[in-house]
């Protein structure tokens, strides 16, 4: 399921991801996903609310639809935390259709 919409500037599609939702980010050339919640949601940003496991601090990532949309981030989220969503990382051109 794609989370970014194919305009000619990506865009976050609010009617898969929303407010509350938990989610799991990681960085193409990294192997450790980051957990937390998304607190704002625009047509080109996400802010999300992480938890760090490292003395139970909390901050605040900004996660980028372009980002997203070339690949840069792999994405797991869910509204229920029952059905969990994918965002695979973009194939070579940028196409994250995940066909």
């Amino acid at each position: 399921m794609n989370l970014t919409t194919n305009v000619s500037v990506p865009k976050f599609d609010s009617t898969v991801i929303n407010r509350g939702d938990g989610i799991r980010i990681r960085r193409a050339t990294e192997s450790t996903p980051i957990n937390g919640i998304v607190t704002r949601l625009t047509d080109t940003m996400l802010e999300i609310l992480v938890n760090a496991p490292q003395g139970n601090s909390t901050r605040f990532l900004q996660l980028a639809a372009g980002d997203v949309a070339i690949g840069v981030y792999e994405v797991w989220w869910t509204t229920d935390f029952v059905t969990i969503n994918y965002s695979p990382p973009a194939t070579v051109g940028g196409d994250s259709s995940g066909s």
